[in-house]
């Protein structure tokens, strides 16, 4: 597994830091430009890395991985690196109830949170399905899609 990736041609950025990778869509390639008067129209992908930065690559999710880093699909359409994955744990009504108390509307049902070198973050996926999927992804094995249904 390589340890960097490279970006917009020029850019390399240790998988370390990399709290989850999303591809983003035509209505937020709108968004970025109608906010930042940029063309967004080149851009795949958000990464988001520990410290809570955001920054847009024209690379997929599948050219990232291309560059042999391993990615887990944690649901919501967000991968993690899978040497990143340090745990996850069953996400709780007590743990949403303590989130929607400071404010935040979660709008997924999680049922998990992941703790990653770069940060928790929540997932769709259940504890064992996350770990089964960061196994496959060590190993160089693809990685499904997540099940909404309990499997």
């Amino acid at each position: 597994m390589s340890s960097f990736i490279q970006i917009n041609k020029t850019t390399k950025i240790p998988t370390d830091t990399i709290r989850f990778i999303r591809p983003i869509g035509d209505e937020e390639r709108t968004r970025i430009a109608e906010r930042y008067g940029a063309d967004a129209g080149e851009f795949n992908v958000s990464i988001q890395f520990g410290d809570k930065t955001t920054k847009l690559a024209v690379e997929t999710v599948e050219q990232l991985r291309d560059q042999g880093v391993s990615l887990v699909d944690i649901g919501g359409d967000r991968h993690v690196v899978a040497a990143n994955i340090k745990s996850a744990k069953p996400f709780t009504a007590k743990d949403a109830a303590k989130i929607e108390e400071r404010g935040y509307n979660l709008s997924q049902d999680f049922k998990s949170r992941v703790e990653t070198t770069a940060g928790a973050v929540l997932s769709s996926a259940t504890p064992t399905q996350i770990m089964d999927r960061r196994a496959r992804a060590n190993q160089g094995g693809s990685q499904p899609a997540p099940q909404l249904a309990n499997s």
